[in-house]
């Protein structure tokens, strides 16, 4: 007779040591793509902007799971060792993308449509989009007048504006509590940010929706209910996988519904993104141990994963393609063409995430020096800023 361990494969997915989950990779996958089809105007999707709400959440349980298993070392060295990774992963990426922009603006809009661009351009470069589209009352949503050609760096905006502030109140939870007060120290602050971040949101939602669209303070909740999972004990999940694949299943329809039924003129974020996040939460929990045959394995088949592998260039580069034609064009765009620009934007998310971001990000030789990835955000932010000036000046 097998014993309870034996079955384990059967009923349970394994995690493995290194905490990669391609379950998440999954749900990545998801979230861009439902961001994508909605900007692509698929019909009935107009609420897919969700999926940077989901992000938010698994951004939010990802890093704080990092910052979590950082060795209790100085806060000067963790910090170092947090940012030097941020800024190999995120930056050359982003700035190819940025670069890629002006110059793809200039050559089929023309000088004089790329004025505000520039300036928006530089705003992106130091991730301070969102601030600008709240300057300019910018939205996706205004009929008529065409978004910025980088609106999709508003959410990179509010993440790395998070991430200034968080590792350094998780390193310091560290450095003044003993290991087993942390988790619930942390707890208490994520919880008391939850609170404080949503109520603001349905509050300014109410009064000043764009500012309540992109501001950080109205988002910051979605990143600390990603980190709060990260506190609940994993074998609590382990003890129900079948019961976890079923809530799963009702979390995924949720995701999905939700994308559908919103539409561009839905009240939000306000209380209506409690619904894609609370469902992401939920299949981010769950995914810890799921039944066999459910979401979890869903989201881990190796193509739907893969998708979310290369997700962050992937929404950096649909944009331009899905934007630019619009704004070149004469007439509607047909459906046949706006796959064809969905398909060369996963084209070169793939070159970018093969060629550019694995490279840079896995190099031992920068990995061993942080002081070198302070050189690399230098370098980018000045070619960045250079290519304005020199757009600018023509």
């Amino acid at each position: 007779m097998q014993n309870a361990e034996s079955l384990e494969p059967q009923v349970a997915l394994r995690r493995s040591s290194s905490h990669f989950r391609p379950d998440i990779q999954g749900l990545r996958a998801l979230a861009v793509l439902l961001v994508i089809l909605a900007h692509a105007s698929v019909p009935h999707l107009g609420g897919g902007y969700i999926g940077v709400d989901v992000f938010f959440v698994i951004s939010g349980y990802v890093i704080t799971g990092l910052l979590r298993r950082e060795p209790d070392v100085s806060i000067r060295k963790n910090l170092g060792g947090f940012y030097s990774r941020r800024i190999r992963r995120i930056v050359p990426a982003s700035s190819v993308v940025l670069i890629a922009t002006v110059v793809a603006a200039y050559a089929w809009l023309g000088a004089p449509t790329g004025v505000p661009l520039l300036t928006d351009v530089r705003w992106a470069e130091f991730f301070g989009a969102n601030w600008r589209f709240i300057q300019t009352s910018s939205s996706y949503f205004i009929p008529g007048v065409p978004p910025s050609l980088v609106t999709q760096y508003w959410s990179l905006g509010v993440e790395e504006q998070f991430y200034i502030v968080f590792p350094l109140i998780v390193f310091t939870i560290g450095l003044l509590f003993a290991a087993r007060r942390r988790p619930v120290v942390l707890a208490v602050v994520l919880a008391a940010a939850i609170v404080v971040s949503s109520w603001w949101s349905i509050h300014l939602t109410g009064i000043n929706a764009t500012e309540a669209y992109y501001s950080p303070f109205t988002r910051f909740w979605e990143l600390a209910l990603g980190g709060l999972l990260t506190l609940g004990p994993a074998k609590w999940a382990q003890r129900t996988p079948r019961l976890n694949a079923a809530l799963a299943v009702a979390a995924l329809a949720t995701i999905v519904l939700s994308a559908f039924w919103l539409t561009d003129m839905s009240v939000y974020p306000g209380s209506l993104a409690w619904w894609p996040c609370g469902a992401a939460a939920v299949l981010l929990w769950t995914g810890q141990a799921s039944a066999h045959g459910g979401p979890a394995t869903w989201l881990s088949w190796r193509p739907v994963a893969y998708v979310g592998d290369v997700s962050y260039s992937f929404y950096l580069w649909h944009y331009a393609w899905l934007m630019l034609p619009l704004q070149y064009a004469t007439t509607p765009m047909a459906p046949l063409s706006r796959l064809a620009q969905v398909l060369a934007a996963f084209g070169c998310a793939v070159i970018s995430y093969h060629l550019l971001e694995n490279p840079i990000r896995h190099s031992r030789w920068l990995d061993a020096r942080p002081w070198a990835s302070a050189g690399l955000l230098v370098v980018c932010l000045a070619a960045v800023y250079a290519v304005t000036v020199i757009y600018g000046a023509s």
